[in-house]
């Protein structure tokens, strides 16, 4: 199976680790930028890719999130699917063949018309 791959910036991997993690912890931008000791306007602009945090504050992050620091770094290909497109042929080969079926019929029709039209002496 055949997969095209959407690179991810290393500042996109960390921003989606945060945002996984802190939502999965139920805390609040306003929580844990408390917990950070900074403002919840800095989290949020960290989350949208407007800041880069420096690493002595993702350190503080990380321990607000109680999770080691380079977890925050971690791309884990298996819960990133969303980045994974799968190519046309891989959906024609999942597609039912009744579907198929139709499809073909459909666009046969079509070409079919397209050329009559075009053969007809009536459009010259």
């Amino acid at each position: 199976m055949s997969f095209r791959l959407i690179a991810m910036t290393l500042q996109q991997i960390f921003i989606a680790n945060l945002k996984k993690n802190r939502k999965a912890q139920g805390i609040s931008q306003m929580a844990l930028s408390r917990l950070c000791d900074t403002t919840s306007n800095y989290i949020g602009q960290i989350e949208m890719g407007r800041r880069i945090p420096s690493f002595e504050k993702i350190e503080e992050i990380a321990a607000a999130l109680e999770i080691p620091s380079y977890q925050l770094f971690a791309h884990n290909l298996e819960e990133s699917k969303e980045d994974i497109k799968p190519s046309t042929k891989d959906y024609l080969r999942k597609m039912p063949a009744r579907v198929k079926s139709e499809i073909i019929s459909n666009l046969s029709d079509a070409i079919n018309k397209d050329i009559n039209s075009s053969l007809d002496p009536q459009n010259y």
